[in-house]
Parts: structure tokens; sequence; C-alpha cells
């Protein structure tokens, strides 16, 4: 998810202009006029030190005021001294690995490190596993700043979470939550989520922990019916803290516990119980934690950027590589409104940063800066992905799309070349759009004096990717060309007919793997006295075959296969080059 900075801007511009013909004289006069202002404002932001001392740090870095300084000894180093000395106060205050205050802190919980350590010294597991021994890991439960230990001794269906307590300086056992290794709850607030599913019922508990013990909140249950007949739909019935609800009802509390989220640690998370030096991996696994808490990576965000809560214009903290490890995006900057082409528009300017317990805080300079959408969240489980639209190109949406790996950030961009990404559901799911701008909706047959073809026509359409778990990346839904024929026994109509029908001639069409099919078709148009000139139309059908009817239909407002596309050809070659792209390290915006 790496790249330029202005220099780069100025080509992609420079490359735009070249390309866009016609576009670009319709511009909007405000757009453009707002774009030179927020890139001077993000520039002078930029010169801004972390404290606001905003003058002193552009003197040093134009050279203002330093030669005027100079008789006075040379106030320019003075300057960076003064510069580098508030660097390292600002370092200072963050809470990070190595820091005094998170020595303390880990210090000032010796007793119950001292206490959880002997407990897991003569721990004696259910049953014995070599394959999967016991493991455990320190959260904040409950509302004080006292870890709770939990253990977690294998992954099968009946396998939670025990949860013990530091209480009257003994470990307490407050319960076991959760099945297959894995426990959800609600860091701070003491909720635990202890769901159970077996035979198609769900059965899902809510418990919160209260002095030391785990009082039952909530209870809410889903029942399959016993003894269904072949191809009969089950009829479920539902429960509300032990009373029949209707399904409404039921998913009403559903939704309502799962609103605010929540965390997840699973057994590959935990630490292995090998019986070493537990006192050791207790004491890093409390710094380890104390760093992920979601206060402590705001907090240090905050503190890097010299920023206050109203300069945040995002903030995200997730596991998003699904390795127990908590981290935090934010932008801090400034929204703008203005007006536009198509009504009042929002924009924003501001500084991409990122903390996390394994490597500290820091500004993503890679990060545009420029964003016309910030609040972009792709979640497919175990792999999480935000992604932000950027001002990189006046008339398409370019998309910067990062995550975490190894505790690291990472700006996954690069995948595509111009692209808008479209993710539609709020659950997690594997698939997405990616929508690719291009110049190919008319072609002017020798349109240029050197006798090549002359490409028009702004045309935006969706491709379709899905995130692959096995592989853990973002891939292409590869196709293959089908003939006509095999395309009316696909779906079952007469479109390939009524498109000749009305004059048109039918290109490639392509059988993508997630069943979606996309029909090119094109028309010509003769131009000038002479006859001379032609110039060709291309449209498209993009047809859903898993529904059997038009792809999002209602959504779209498709009434026919005339309005069914979204102009321009699709090409199979489109992702050969994406790949070639991809492995040679070559795509950029």
């Amino acid at each position: 998810m790496k790249r330029r900075r202005l220099s780069g801007v100025l080509i992609a511009i420079c490359l735009f202009l070249y390309g866009c013909g016609a576009d670009c004289q319709n511009l909007d006069a405000s757009q453009t006029k707002y774009q030179t202002e927020a890139r001077e404002e993000q520039t002078a932001d930029n010169a801004a030190d972390e404290n606001g001392t905003e003058q002193a740090t552009q003197n040093y870095a134009d050279g203002s005021g330093g030669q005027s300084e100079q008789k006075d000894g040379g106030s320019a180093n003075a300057a960076d001294l003064a510069a580098e000395e508030q660097h390292e106060k600002t370092a200072a205050l963050v809470l990070q690995k190595g820091s005094p205050q998170l020595a303390k802190m880990v210090e000032e919980q010796a007793k119950a490190l001292e206490e959880y350590a002997a407990f897991l010294a003569e721990y004696e597991p259910q049953q014995e596993n070599e394959q999967q021994p016991p493991r455990f890991a320190l959260l904040f439960l409950d509302g004080d700043d006292v870890p709770e230990l939990i253990v977690i001794e294998g992954t099968a269906h009946a396998q939670g979470a025990s949860v013990y307590m530091f209480q009257k300086r003994h470990a307490i056992f407050v319960g076991t939550y959760g099945q297959y290794g894995a426990l959800c709850y609600r860091e701070k607030e003491g909720i635990l989520f202890d769901d159970y599913d077996t035979q198609g019922d769900i059965f899902s508990r809510v418990y919160q922990i209260k002095e030391n013990q785990a009082v039952l909140l909530q209870s809410y249950d889903s029942i399959e019916p016993p003894h269904l007949e072949n191809g009969e739909e089950p009829q479920y019935t539902y429960h509300v803290d032990g009373k029949e609800v209707t399904e409404e009802q039921y998913e009403e509390i559903s939704d309502k516990w799962s609103a605010d989220g929540y965390r997840m640690i699973q057994y590959d998370d935990c630490r292995v119980l090998t019986g070493s030096d537990i006192q050791k991996d207790l004491q890093e696994e409390l710094e380890d934690r104390i760093l992920m808490q979601e206060n402590v990576l705001k907090q240090n965000l905050l503190i890097t950027a010299g920023a206050q809560e109203n300069d945040i214009l995002l903030f995200d903290c997730d596991d998003y590589d699904g390795d127990g490890k908590y981290e935090a995006f934010m932008i801090a900057g400034k929204s703008h409104t203005y007006p536009g082409g198509w009504g009042e528009e929002t924009t924003y300017t501001g500084t991409l940063y990122f903390a996390g317990a394994a490597h500290g805080v820091s500004a993503l300079s890679d990060s545009y800066g420029i964003y016309r959408k910030i609040d972009g969240v792709m979640d497919f489980g175990s792999r999480k992905y935000l992604f932000f639209y950027t001002e990189l190109i006046v008339t398409s949406n370019n998309t910067e799309l990062w995550t975490v790996r190894d505790g690291k950030p990472v700006e996954e961009g690069g995948l595509f070349r111009n692209m808008q990404v479209i993710y539609r559901d709020k659950y997690p799911r594997e698939d997405f759009e990616v929508w690719v701008d291009a110049y190919d909706y008319d072609c002017e047959k020798n349109g240029f004096d050197n006798g090549e073809d002359m490409w028009l026509g702004h045309t935006w359409k969706p491709y379709f990717y899905y995130y692959d778990q096995f592989e853990d990346r973002i891939k292409a839904y590869g196709g293959e060309k089908i003939s006509k024929d095999a395309f009316v026994k696909l779906s079952g109509t007469n479109i390939i007919e009524e498109i000749e029908a009305k004059g048109y001639t039918v290109g490639e069409i392509i059988h993508w793997e997630n069943d979606v099919v996309t029909i090119n078709y094109h028309y010509a148009k003769i131009r000038g006295e002479d006859g001379e000139s032609t110039d060709y139309y291309y449209e498209n059908v993009i047809w859903d075959n898993r529904v059997k009817d038009y792809w999002r239909k209602e959504e779209r407002g498709v009434t026919s296969w005339e309005n069914a596309g979204e102009g321009g050809s699709y090409e199979l070659t489109y992702f050969e080059n994406q790949e070639k792209w991809r492995m040679q390290g070559t795509v950029n915006r």
C-alpha cells in the first residue's frame, strides 16, 4: 500500500490533461479554485511544527529570518535545535515500548502478575493435548487498570476462554465463555459475549463483570424446529430472556448488542503456556495490552500529531489482520465544504497517522492528504481495509487502500491503476467492485493527423474483485469469452437477438467467475460530406446470472438492455495487465 509527493502529482495531472480533452474544459471553476487553495493550505499545515510554532519552523525551512539573524550567532541552527528538542519532548509523552511511563504502569500491577504467574505455574488443563497446549493472555475487561487473565485450552467447539480476576490477593475464577477457542468482549466495559450454536440452534448470552462475578444481562435464542421434511423451509422460533418473541424483536435485540462492536481474542492470539519464564511473559503481555487499549492509541496519535479531539477527521481502532493485536489509524486536519458541480461537496485535508503496540506511532507520508471520502471500510472478517478517495484526479475517484501486516501499516492501493473501490455490505463479505475510468466510448477512426485512432468519451464501469482468505490478498475475478448461443443458454433470454435487431454489432461476451456476464456491443456513424470519417460508439450490458436479471437492476434504475450498461467496453486483458503490473511492482496512480 509507496510513492511520490508533489512531483508525482504534477506528472499525473499533466497526463490527465493530455488524455481527457473536453472533460477538463468543463471543470467546475469553484472546484479548481478549491483544489489550489486546499493544496496551499496543506503545504502550510505540513510546514508547522507539532506544537503549533509555525513561524519558527517556516523560517528555518525557507531561510527567511535565518540570514537576518546570522549576526546573532546563526539562529537557523538554534531553530533546528529547538525543533529537535520539541520533537524529543513530544516523543517522551508518547506511551511506548521502553518508556518510563509504561514501565511504571507495569510495576503497579506487580502483585497481580505475581499471583497470575503462580497460578499458571501450577495450572493443569482439563484435557491434555500435545498439539494444542494451553495458552494465556491478559485483557482489560472491567473498568479498572488491573488486567484479567484468560486461559484457552484449544479450539474445539466447546472450548471457550476461562476468565480469572485478581481479587483479594488471589486469582478468582469468573467463568468460561465463548466457543471454538475464542472470546468476544467489550474492553473496559466488563461485557462478555457467550454464544453457542448446535444443530441449527443459536444460544446467545450477554454477561457483565461486577465485582468478582459475571452477571447475566440478557439472553436471546434462535431455535430451529425438529423433524423437517425434505425441502421444507424451517420456521424458527425466537426467545428473549426466556420468552417467545417475533423474529423482528429478536433481531432488534441482536442488533442492539452488536451495534457498538466488540473485540475478539482467539487461541492463536494468546501466548503458549510453556512453564518457562512466565513472569517475564506476563510483563511483556501486559505491556502489549496497555499499548493496545483504544484510549492509549488515540492519545498517542493526538500527541504525535500535535492535535486536539476536534481536529480528528477519522479515527478507527481495530484488529486489521486478525492476529489479536489492535491498531489505530487517524486523520487529523480540516474539512472543507464548498459548492461543486453537482451541489454542495465536502473534502478533507489532513495527515494520516498510525499507532500500534509493536511499531509505535508514525505519520504516513505515502497518503495523499487531500480526500473526497475518508470513511470507507472493507471488512472480510480476518482482514480489514480502510479506503479513502483522493483528490489526485479531478474527474475520477482514485482510492488509497490501507491495512496492517506484521504490525505495520501497509498501503495497498498499488493493486490497481485508476480505480474507485465500492464495497456495499456492512457485514463481512468477500467481493467488491473496482470502478475503472477510461476514454473508450467514442472512437474516431484515423482521427489524429498521424493516422491513429482518436478515443474520446469518459466512461466509468465496474470490474469485480474479491478477498482470497487463503492467499490473504485481493484478487480479480477472472473470466472467459463465451459465444452468443452459450449466453442464451446460460441466461435463458433473447437479449442478443434484441440488440442485433436494433442494428448494433455484438462484440465480446465475457462470463466472469462471479457469474456476472458483460456483453459488449457497438454501432458506427459516418461523418463528413465525403463520408470518409467513421465514428464508433461502444456500449455494454451487465447481466447478473446469479439472479437471472440485469446487474443491480433496481438500484441502477435499469428497465431494459438499452440502459443496463455503463458505457465503453469490457476487456479480459485488463486483468492480465493488472496482474503483470502488480508482479513487476510498477502499478501506480
